[in-house]
């Protein structure tokens, strides 16, 4: 998929607020933008974020991974129906998507 940043989760918010599922998934985004869709897009029931890319700011400070979800953003996520996340170092899903930088190349999977 590649980057979700600042700018996009505020035009989801701004233009799509009654938006009730969002899968994010195999992609790079901030904490600060997961925060923007967790507290702005009031009507998200479904939040699926597996095998992301989060970093803890958004660019051009220098990327530093988390490697857990604070607290902060499971609070906010507890009002969600659901939540799908997986942060797992073991997952293959996790390492490509790490691999490719948060921009999906499936043509190079299409082997495996």
């Amino acid at each position: 998929m590649g980057q979700c940043n600042i700018l996009l989760a505020s035009t989801l918010v701004s233009f799509l607020p009654n938006l009730e599922v969002l899968s994010l998934r195999c992609t790079m985004l901030s904490k600060p933008t997961l925060v923007i869709i967790l507290e702005g897009l009031k009507k998200l029931r479904v939040l699926n974020i597996s095998h992301c890319i989060i970093t803890e700011d958004d660019p051009p400070t220098p990327m530093k991974f988390m490697t857990e979800l604070d607290k902060t953003i499971l609070e906010k996520a507890s009002r969600l129906d659901e939540f799908l996340t997986c942060m797992i170092d073991s997952c293959i899903m996790c390492q490509c998507t790490l691999d490719d930088k948060g921009e999906k190349r499936w043509r190079r999977y299409e082997d495996q």
